[in-house]
């Protein structure tokens, strides 16, 4: 295919830099806004092409050198050649002009972007792939595994860990097939475990080959036929659940159950909801996809009454076992999918009233709450989104039903990558 020179003007959700060949938009990744690049085009469409860097002709000044021996080839990094400076500066325009383009919302004045205080080493957990012997993760958009010793945005133990799990377990010869296998580790008291997925292993003894790795204090073991996440839980040796502090509540959440991995930067999440939900200890709270109660229990402590809905049964025990933990009984959880919950429950969310509903929806966003809202509009409203996108159409929905976007911001949760974490608050016109 051709090859031209072109400038770098902006970034695009994704991570790929953009830039324009007679017009014609052309996407290129590990560029930077002000790069000046020989791009050879190696998809070329109607409405625009895809070119990798031939030749670096001019560098950015926001460029700066990869910490990662890796960057390029692993899939996890698309912002590593980026100052951080410059990553949080175009997170918040992509954020921002998104919102204006997609949600069709104009004027939102952001707060200044909440920047995580660890550009590196702020992983307290990952999952690793596994073919044959190799260990890592995968190249990007491809499902082959690049085999790695250590990642810079890992906590030091969660790599020490991943490397010992290597050594002991996967040069073993006769050993059960691993799929892959997770690392975390606990905020609060520093404990590591790991989760495993592997084929039936018979009387494979798993204990016994886990010995080598040190720090370890807990793991378990899925068996499944195929890499589809989909078995049955087989072992658990001692506790698996890791233990952190946010909001003043401290939780324990199992490894298998979603957890966020930015220890500092969720505290500070958590911190910004309950100051967008403007609580005063009378309002009636449903938080929607509430995971292990995360935003529900700090909210609990400045409401009257919490509800939360979660669809994972492992995680709605654990929310329960939280509020036990440390002692909150004004919160209460429900099992089920929330949109269908939601629709399930209006009647008796329209006799008791809520005030405040936290939305914290998987990437996907949730396009069928806004139908059901129209029934019980709560004053306020806390959307936190991992998708500028989705986050877009949501809110141009929201702001259908009579909402103003009151207060905005970013928490940076995933430096070096393209993900963007985002809080607005929503009001209802009077």
């Amino acid at each position: 295919m051709s090859s031209a020179v072109i400038e770098i003007t902006s970034l695009a959700y994704g991570g790929k830099g953009l830039g324009r060949i007679d017009g014609k938009v052309v996407f290129v990744p590990f560029t930077a806004p002000g790069d000046v690049v020989e791009v050879e085009i190696t998809v070329d469409k109607k409405g625009f092409s895809e070119g990798s860097v031939k030749r670096l002709i001019t560098p950015s000044p926001l460029r700066v050198e990869p910490a990662c021996g890796f960057y390029g080839r692993c899939g996890g990094c698309s912002l590593q050649h980026m100052s951080y400076a410059g990553q949080l500066e175009w997170k918040q325009r992509i954020l921002d002009e998104t919102l204006r383009r997609i949600g069709k919302v104009e004027g939102v004045e952001f707060e200044k972007p909440i920047a995580s205080p660890r550009e590196l080493h702020y992983r307290s957990r990952a999952r690793f792939h596994v073919h044959g012997h190799k260990a890592g993760f995968f190249e990007a958009a491809s499902h082959r595994v690049v085999d790695m010793d250590s990642c810079p945005l890992l906590d030091p133990l969660v790599n020490e860990t991943f490397r010992d799990f290597k050594q002991a377990v996967l040069s073993v010869k006769g050993r059960p097939v691993v799929y892959s296998f997770e690392v975390g580790v606990s905020e609060d008291d520093g404990k590591t475990v790991v989760s495993i997925l592997a084929a039936p292993s018979g009387g494979f003894d798993w204990g016994e080959f886990l010995k080598p790795v040190r720090h370890l204090k807990g793991f378990e073991v899925w068996v499944m036929k195929d890499r589809t996440r989909k078995g049955k839980f087989v072992r658990a040796e001692k506790d698996t659940n890791l233990v952190y502090t946010a909001g003043g509540v401290q939780f324990s959440a199992p490894i298998s159950v979603f957890s966020q991995v930015n220890a500092a930067q969720n505290r500070a999440m958590v911190e910004k909801i309950s100051e967008f939900a403007a609580l005063s200890g009378k309002e009636s709270v449903l938080d929607l996809y509430c995971g292990v109660g995360n935003l529900s229990l700090p909210a609990a402590k400045r409401a009257a009454r919490v509800t939360g809905v979660e669809s994972s049964g492992q995680a709605v025990k654990q929310a329960q076992a939280n509020a036990q933990r440390n002692s909150i009984k004004n919160a209460v959880f429900h099992e089920g999918d929330a949109a269908l919950w939601l629709k399930q429950n209006l009647k008796n969310l329209e006799q008791e009233g809520f005030d405040v509903l936290i939305l914290d929806p998987p990437r996907g966003g949730e396009p069928q709450i806004a139908q059901s809202l129209s029934a019980v509009r709560p004053a306020r409203i806390v959307y936190i989104s991992c998708s500028p996108p989705t986050l877009s159409r949501d809110i141009h929905q929201l702001t259908g039903l009579g909402y103003i976007v009151s207060r905005a911001v970013l928490v940076d949760m995933f430096p070096q990558t393209y993900h963007i974490e985002s809080i607005l608050g929503l009001e209802l016109r009077s």
